[in-house]
């Protein structure tokens, strides 16, 4: 049986070497790791580049009152409708 004494120094021990261990994991790990593909949706694409055009004006930015899930919303509407 341990007492409370040792219990605590392994305890501190252990914490100690998963601290180093981290730190070794993160500096080890330095390649990239490459990213999957995905499938285009090429008629949602195009969908929310007819959002954008309605729902912003000459300038780029946002009609007033409209927000990214109003044009993200429209272009669900109008690939529904392709």
């Amino acid at each position: 049986m341990l007492t409370p004494l040792e219990y605590m120094a392994i305890m501190r021990l252990i914490e100690s070497e998963k601290e180093s261990e981290g730190a070794r994991l993160a500096q080890s790990n330095t390649t990239p790791t490459p990213k999957r593909r995905r499938r285009k949706d090429r008629k949602l694409s195009a969908a929310f580049k007819e959002a954008n055009k309605r729902l912003r004006t000459k300038s780029g930015k946002l009609r007033k009152g409209k927000t990214q899930g109003d044009v993200a919303r429209l272009a669900h509407r109008i690939k529904k409708k392709m």
